[in-house]
């Protein structure tokens, strides 16, 4: 294969005409030991410089995992435009070849080193399934996942940042399957963010009729309902356990929403609300409920 620096290929080749190595990129090489008036002649008799030469490392990809490769005597060569690897050679240290659905699967002493795909470059080289070495990407991933399970496996992080890691590329293989399947917190993180204590499941107090309202707020939904509604307040009379829930476009709409909830309950009881209870989040504790209160 000839390249030039005008065309450079990035990532990993598996070339099956290459007699050696060749690297363009310095980034893999893990020992490096430079080399003067050293050239190689490759493709047309086209003469590359060599400027170096020693051991590179990467990650090849695994159906199931990762594992770290180290490649020794390998020519630095940047302008061969190329991150080449010889088949040849790795043929004659005792690696075996079969073939796989998209290319070839490299193995030795029984053992799945990596695999490396058909490219559309030419008939004697693959890509070789590795993880990109790119200082300026996050974590690297290497299978599709439920947003769920990116949720757990990233230590509980918030939906949204997982959602812009992908759109932002900061996570190399990052995909999510049915990202909208999953869009809540689990109450273990829920309790472990939470700098008050959550609401009891059960009590042994007794209330009369509007002595007590328990309201909350959840949202945003990650999918809109129906006219563009977000937000959904919940409230509860405990005496009864009446509830009523109302939709919101805005978060600024709570105290309103409050306020017109508790209204219409007080009219239909005739009785007045002696009490609110709240996380006392921005959403009820604010001038609106001050006036109303």
């Amino acid at each position: 294969m000839a390249t030039t620096e005008d065309a450079k290929v990035t990532g990993i080749l598996l070339d099956c005409a290459a007699s050696c190595h060749m690297f363009m990129d310095q980034k893999y090489f893990t020992s490096y030991h430079e080399s003067t008036g050293e050239f190689i002649t490759v493709g047309s008799q086209n003469r590359v410089p060599v400027l170096g030469c020693e051991s590179i490392k990467f990650q090849a990809i695994l159906p199931l995992s990762h594992i770290n490769l180290t490649i020794h005597n390998v020519l630095h060569t940047p302008q061969l435009g190329a991150n080449l690897v010889s088949l040849g050679i790795l043929y004659r240290q005792g690696i075996t070849v079969r073939s796989w659905d998209k290319g070839l699967v490299l193995i030795k002493n029984n053992e799945e080193l990596f695999r490396a795909a058909l490219t559309g470059l030419s008939g004697t080289l693959y890509f070789v399934q590795c993880l990109d070495n790119n200082d300026d990407v996050a974590y690297h991933a290497n299978r599709a996942l439920s947003m769920c399970l990116w949720y757990h496996h990233m230590g509980y992080l918030n939906l949204w940042t997982i959602e812009s890691m992908q759109n932002q590329q900061l996570v190399c293989g990052l995909e999510i399957m049915a990202p909208y399947e999953f869009d809540h917190l689990c109450s273990e993180c829920a309790n472990g963010k939470s700098y008050r204590l959550p609401i009891p499941d059960s009590s042994m107090s007794r209330y009369s009729k509007m002595e007590l309202l328990v309201i909350d707020l959840t949202g945003p939904m990650s999918i809109p309902i129906w006219d563009e509604y977000l937000y959904a307040l919940v409230m509860v009379e405990v005496s009864c356990w009446y509830p009523v829930g109302h939709l919101l476009k805005k978060k600024e709409d709570t105290g309103t929403a409050v306020c017109n909830v508790i209204a219409m309950l007080e009219q239909q009881s005739g009785l007045k609300t002696h009490r609110i209870h709240s996380n006392n989040g921005s959403e009820f504790v604010n001038s609106t409920m001050d006036q109303f209160c």
